[in-house]
């Protein structure tokens, strides 16, 4: 009971404590712009995380698809390599053709995920307020990870065909 007692106590010293600092307009006015000031940070983080973000997904896929066409030109070389070195030998063909299709389809995964990234930064800049500078830089980006793309499928093309040198060895 006496528990009881000292709970409603001190919930009735509680409540005049916030009625009475409800009276103090200036008090109001300061929690108001403080928590306007923190308002204002807070979308200012939330811009140049979505902006960090963007940069970083861009960045991200052009260095697997520099990774990937560096992958590709080591085993055109390789093949080439092998072309002027000696014959035909069906193990290793069969071996060339397997990785030239690991790397084919490596390069359709990456190239959804450029798209599906590409489309997220485009959704990104439609619902952000960035710069035009800001969005200019994304763009680019995308536009890079395009003609990436477009260099590696060119770097591909030329792998088979080194590939079908080497089969023409026969």
């Amino acid at each position: 009971m006496k528990k009881l007692i000292l709970l409603f106590i001190l919930t009735l010293f509680g409540m005049s404590r916030v009625v009475a600092q409800d009276n103090n307009p200036s008090q109001t006015s300061d929690l108001k712009a403080y928590v306007d000031s923190l308002s204002t940070k807070l979308n200012t983080l939330q811009h140049d995380y979505d902006y960090l973000y963007c940069r970083h997904e861009i960045n991200q896929l052009q260095s697997e698809l520099n990774d990937l066409q560096h992958d590709v030109n080591i085993r055109s070389n390789a093949i080439l390599i092998s072309c002027y070195h000696g014959g035909y030998d069906s193990g290793l063909y069969s071996a060339y053709r397997s990785s030239y299709n690991a790397l084919v389809d490596l390069y359709d995964s990456v190239k959804e995920r450029i798209e599906v990234g590409q489309r997220a930064v485009r959704l990104k800049i439609l619902s952000s307020n960035f710069t035009q500078n800001e969005i200019d830089v994304l763009m680019k980006g995308c536009g890079t990870l395009d003609r990436c793309l477009s260099t590696l499928q060119s770097s591909l093309d030329y792998c088979e065909f080194v590939l079908g040198m080497y089969r023409d060895l026969k």
